[in-house]
């Protein structure tokens, strides 16, 4: 009888512990979450996961974004060396449109994939240097 009161016990134990670990929802209040859950809901613990996977999502974008920024101004602070071949320029560097300094081998905008727009720079120049002409003009002459 003692086994089995001990049992019993054991029983009622273990199932005061399960609903000890089952708690209503704090967000939803309507389902019964877990310790695993963290007491949530499957639902709203689901929702939770994905906002804190886009949390860090965009965290790690702006830490790449910062990186690539130091690059940048490396690259901006150090005029000595070649930014494609690393070269040591001394007085022979040449400093591209896009702000960069280059060797005598990589100093087209061709050979260092330039990311100045050349073509675009030009038609400006152009509209700038030829204004068009009115007729209105020509005619008081």
């Amino acid at each position: 009888m003692q086994n089995n009161q001990g049992a019993a016990t054991q029983e009622q134990s273990i199932n005061q512990e399960n609903k000890q670990e089952t708690r209503l929802c704090n967000i939803c209040m309507t389902f019964f979450g877990t310790a695993a859950t963290q007491f949530y809901c499957s639902k709203c613990y689901q929702s939770i996961i994905k906002e804190t996977n886009l949390q860090t999502n965009q965290q790690q974008q702006i830490v790449q974004e910062i990186k690539q920024q130091e690059e940048v101004i490396k690259m901006k602070e150090d005029p000595s060396k070649c930014k494609v071949c690393k070269r040591k320029l001394g007085i022979s560097g040449i400093q591209c449109k896009c702000e960069a300094y280059f060797c005598n081998k990589h100093r087209l905008p061709e050979e260092h994939q330039c990311t100045f727009d050349h073509a675009e720079k030009a038609k400006q120049l152009l509209i700038k240097n030829n204004p068009l002409v009115n007729i209105k003009k020509l005619e008081q002459l």
